[in-house]
């Protein structure tokens, strides 16, 4: 039977199709994570800025010191949350394709099971 190599194709794109869904809820959490660590940087900040004593003779270093640490922090997160996004599009374009795909194994299955299911000359 024709439709059984179909049904296993199809199968196999819904199975691939389901891990990369899959993929891209683990994506989405760490991107979720990263604005949070995001906020939390930035609350650091704000506080460890609210306790320096502008009364201290180093306070203009400390106060450059944490701002270059705020910013580098900064700049990490933006890197790691452009890394998810590139991988969130690429996860969410294969999803595209496999559906695609899915739909037209669906359509050739529907069509060979209609063939052989038709009585008379053809």
């Amino acid at each position: 039977m024709a439709y059984v190599g179909i049904q296993t194709m199809l199968l196999a794109y819904k199975m691939r199709k389901s891990d990369k869904e899959f993929e891209l809820m683990q994506i989405t959490e760490k991107r979720l994570a990263e604005t949070r660590n995001q906020t939390k940087v930035s609350q650091e900040y704000i506080d460890a800025k609210s306790e320096l004593d502008k009364d201290d003779p180093n306070y203009a270093e400390d106060y450059k010191e944490l701002e270059a640490q705020y910013n580098i922090d900064l700049a990490e997160i933006a890197e790691m949350e452009d890394e998810l996004d590139t991988k969130k599009a690429s996860a969410e374009s294969e999803i595209a394709y496999l559906n695609n795909y899915i739909e037209s194994w669906q359509s050739a299955l529907q069509q060979n099971v209609g063939k052989a299911h038709q009585y008379g000359p053809q």
